[in-house]
């Protein structure tokens, strides 16, 4: 996985830097497949504002909190992402299950007419 950051209205120290890809690498955990993530820091007078925004097979995953402390503001963003992945996985595994289920279903057709017709 790609790991970007963008820091806006301010400079970047390595801490907060290292702090933050730390935290993204963990949301592998939860998803293998991810492609990308750009995280987006932001200050404005005294809030502190994160994106995440993660590139998936298929689509973008898109989370943003805002905060007064900019260590809480990554911690709550990355929260957020990580039950959106939840969320997705558990979308993409049901829509396997399905094509599954599918699948079993018509075989499970044609052995009832292959017997009807032995039968028959």
């Amino acid at each position: 996985m790609q790991i970007r950051t963008t820091a806006r209205h301010f400079d970047l120290t390595e801490d907060l830097k290292n702090f933050a890809e730390k935290q993204i690498g963990k949301l592998e955990r939860y998803f293998d497949h991810i492609i990308d993530s750009h995280l987006i820091l932001d200050m404005e007078k005294s809030r502190m504002t994160a994106e995440l925004k993660v590139k998936v097979y298929g689509t973008v995953l898109s989370s943003k909190y805002r905060s007064f402390d900019m260590y809480d503001s990554v911690e709550k963003v990355i929260d957020k992402m990580e039950a959106q992945i939840r969320k997705y996985k558990a979308k993409l595994t049901d829509k396997k299950a399905k094509k599954g289920s599918t699948r079993k279903g018509q075989m499970n057709m044609s052995e009832e007419e292959e017997r009807l017709k032995e039968w028959g």
